[in-house]
């Protein structure tokens, strides 16, 4: 009777002392949630040996019909491995719907614990959904980050100038209050960039933590050329212009990635990435636009076989001599893939008429191919 009593007693205060701890660690859950996302994001945007990080944005089309669906789906999950597996991407980036992104992270999570690990997916185009997109429901949906261009009605020319649009600072403590970390994309003017002194990117940093409300993982450098008649993919390549220096003192406080859109084929993306690395970026965000043809045939087998194959060839460490030429002399091989996709490409004529003089040398029925 006596243990009946002490039982009965004891009950309410441990069921009230449970709920207690249960509403405390719901209270902080978001906190904690977005500190491991940004512990994980800045493990996978910088690289103790040196090496810049490659992440590819990958656009999950919407599907047309059921049967498509049930493709695409597959599709979906081979891509999330291939990534992780061959290209041995650092995150991924994407824009698509939320169930797309719940594919791709549940089969990331599919690898705890395995090598290589989970990548850290980032989430790119949430104010462009017609769905419920919400912080909470893309936390949900397996995302660390949110991908937010914080200044596209001011694109900067100095660091002093800078000024965020108007709702970004809400925006970061919605996703900072969901668990997800935001990272800032700003707009920078290519051509006023390549004045800047060794202070302005450390000034300009300043600046964006001060309008944010605190310093972010990482943050997006996106260099534009604002001409009438730049073309498509010329980000940051017009003569004459160079991108700002990252100093130590920036490099020690945040990665700073920098934003890739120039198109496969000739070496530009390795050149390109040459440049970041030698101006001390940390890692590089290699945008949809690099895939020769994406917007004609957002095909996701090929977009999967073209990152694999890029993002291995440049993170290779084998010569490139020899004006990035190569013979292909065996059966299974990335550079292979290249080849063959870059001529399906160029036969189709997404990256023009062949009449370069580094195209008419090419021999590519003998298996000459061009870097990426």
């Amino acid at each position: 009777m006596l243990v009946a009593l002490l039982l009965v007693s004891w009950w309410p205060c441990a069921v009230f002392s449970f709920s207690l701890r249960m509403t405390s660690t719901s209270g902080v859950g978001s906190s904690e949630a977005a500190e491991l996302s940004r512990s994980r994001l800045r493990e996978s945007f910088s690289s103790m040996s040196g090496k810049l990080t490659l992440s590819p944005e990958i656009i999950i089309p919407e599907p047309s019909d059921p049967t498509a669906l049930l493709l695409q789906s597959t599709q979906i999950k081979n891509l999330s491995e291939q990534l992780r597996t061959k290209a041995k991407a650092n995150s991924l980036w994407m824009s698509g719907s939320l169930s797309s992104l719940q594919q791709i992270t549940s089969e990331q999570e599919e690898a705890r614990g395995s090598f290589p690990g989970p990548l850290p997916v980032i989430y790119c185009d949430y104010k462009d959904k017609q769905e419920d997109c919400s912080f909470s429901s893309i936390k949900e949906a397996g995302a660390e980050g949110v991908l937010v261009t914080v200044n596209s009605q001011n694109i900067v020319s100095s660091p002093s100038d800078f000024v965020i649009d108007g709702d970004v600072k809400s925006e970061f403590e919605g996703a900072l209050g969901c668990g997800l970390q935001p990272i800032p994309e700003v707009l920078v003017d290519a051509r006023s960039c390549s004045k800047w002194g060794d202070d302005d990117v450390m000034a300009l940093v300043d600046n964006l933590a001060m309008q944010c409300g605190g310093d972010p993982v990482s943050i997006v450098l996106s260099f534009t050329v604002d001409d009438n008649d730049s073309g498509e993919g010329d980000e940051g390549e017009d003569e004459g212009i160079d991108l700002p220096l990252i100093s130590q003192t920036v490099k020690e406080k945040l990665g700073i990635l920098g934003s890739v859109r120039v198109l496969a084929g000739e070496n530009r993306m390795g050149q390109y990435l040459d440049h970041l690395k030698g101006k001390g970026f940390s890692g590089a965000v290699l945008r949809c636009e690099c895939v020769p043809g994406y917007r004609m045939n957002p095909d996701l087998e090929a977009v999967t076989n073209f990152w694999s194959a890029a993002i291995s060839d440049l993170k290779s460490t084998k010569s490139k001599t020899f004006s990035f030429r190569s013979k292909n002399n065996m059966e299974k091989n990335l550079s292979t893939q290249w080849f063959n996709y870059q001529k399906d490409v160029m036969s189709s004529g997404a990256l023009g008429e062949e009449s370069a003089a580094s195209v008419r040398d090419m021999d590519l029925d003998s298996g000459d191919y061009m870097g990426f």
